[in-house]
């Protein structure tokens, strides 16, 4: 049977244990909040053809990966960024924000669906790179997500 002082460390853990999360985000300066912001932002901005958002987000040297192999600039996503998005019912999951000192990866799952109805899957990578003290989105790759 435990003793009381086993009963109480095992409480002092579990209460620490419980702490984790805020000093995780304390210790990485708000890093991951923010980060977690700046993809909601992009999201949202795919979804409203925000260009002015998306000149804000992705670094002047950004590249990209479309989901078809092409690869992007900025100009060129920009262009792409003001054509209405041809999908419906746009979930984001699996959001994973991993930090580098000055680097991050986020990392999504979105479920969506074409105009004819059929579901589709992507994942996404995107790559931040903290410049003058913000992040600025310097490189994605979003992947089509075969139909099992």
């Amino acid at each position: 049977m435990p003793s009381i002082r086993q009963f109480a460390h095992g409480l002092l853990f579990l209460g620490l244990l419980s702490r984790l999360p805020a000093a995780a985000a304390a210790a990485d300066g708000g890093d991951e909040t923010s980060l977690r912001r700046l993809n909601d932002d992009y999201v949202r901005a795919s979804l409203t053809c925000d260009v002015a958002r998306f000149r804000e987000l992705l670094s002047d040297d950004f590249l990209g990966v479309l989901a078809d192999g092409r690869v992007v600039d900025k100009t060129k996503f920009l262009v792409l960024a003001a054509q209405p998005p041809a999908l419906k019912d746009f979930h984001v999951r699996e959001v994973a924000v991993r930090l580098y000192g000055d680097a991050a990866l986020v990392n999504d799952f979105a479920t969506y669906r074409r105009v004819d109805g059929s579901l589709a899957q992507t994942r996404y990578v995107h790559v931040y790179a903290r410049r003058s003290g913000q992040w600025k989105l310097v490189s994605v790759q979003i992947t089509r997500v075969a139909s099992n």
